[in-house]
């Protein structure tokens, strides 16, 4: 079993003052908690175990009538939450980590992901949707894209990563998570030559994950999701419009 870590820390924004809420978790879409749609697709999966939720503690707390899981009080930053996590579960196995904000989310995403991450023998994977795969259901909406020789991709908001490795990489990894959604800011991280590489679409998959490998000193690789949303999640008020016509 694979314990999972659904990360909804997070203070004010422009969408949780329009929306009325202190956590944008809390977003409210067709009546109900933008978090509790996460929380029914890993409470449906055998393969997820225990399940801790890491946000305003108390502002939370409520949700525990509804879902077996623990709440952890958020730190200050996204890795700290994430460290948190690891250290609280002290798990010798995989962690699934997960946003809070990803209301389109469906086990047949999750299902999918931990089938082609098997038998687990790379320390970090990451789900990546094709644009043509994301435009067929999210039409028009905006989303940060790298093109690649393989193809033009965006990112997912979940993660699997070996928990031995998440204390060593705490440093670079902190970078990547602020960097996540700035393309040309990430390939700084990797490089000068990624960067021309990534402008001139000649950077490969094998590429980037042989270079994220060695940054982080663990193995990573990189998933071919073909369910897009995995990759769509709730930042501005026009996202929260679009899921709400969805749902």
């Amino acid at each position: 079993m694979i314990d999972c870590v659904i990360l909804a820390g997070g203070g004010s924004s422009a969408l949780t003052r329009q929306e009325g809420v202190s956590n944008k978790a809390l977003l409210k879409i067709g009546g109900k908690e933008m978090v509790r749609f996460v929380l029914d697709v890993y409470g449906q999966l055998d393969e997820i175990g225990r399940v801790v939720l890491v946000g305003p503690e108390g502002e939370m707390s409520f949700l525990k009538k509804d879902y077996s899981l623990e709440i952890l009080p958020e730190s200050n930053s996204l890795m700290g939450n994430l460290l948190l996590a690891n250290r609280f579960l002290k798990t010798e196995n995989h962690l699934l980590i997960s946003s809070a904000d990803t209301p389109m989310l469906s086990t047949r995403a999750v299902l999918d992901f931990i089938r082609q991450c098997r038998p687990f023998d790379y320390d970090f994977y990451y789900p990546i949707v094709e644009q043509g795969e994301s435009e067929k259901v999210f039409p028009g909406e905006k989303r940060t894209f790298i093109a690649l020789k393989e193809g033009t991709f965006t990112g997912g908001n979940l993660f699997l990563v070996n928990s031995a490795a998440i204390e060593p990489s705490a440093p670079v990894v902190e970078k990547f998570l602020e960097y996540r959604k700035k393309p040309l800011k990430m390939a700084s991280l990797l490089g000068t030559g990624f960067i021309f590489s990534m402008l001139m679409k000649s950077l490969s998959l094998s590429q980037l994950e042989k270079r994220f490998s060695s940054l982080l000193k663990i193995r990573a690789k990189a998933v071919i999701s073909s369910f897009p949303g995995i990759g769509f999640d709730v930042d501005k008020p026009s996202d929260l419009e679009l899921i709400r016509r969805k749902l």
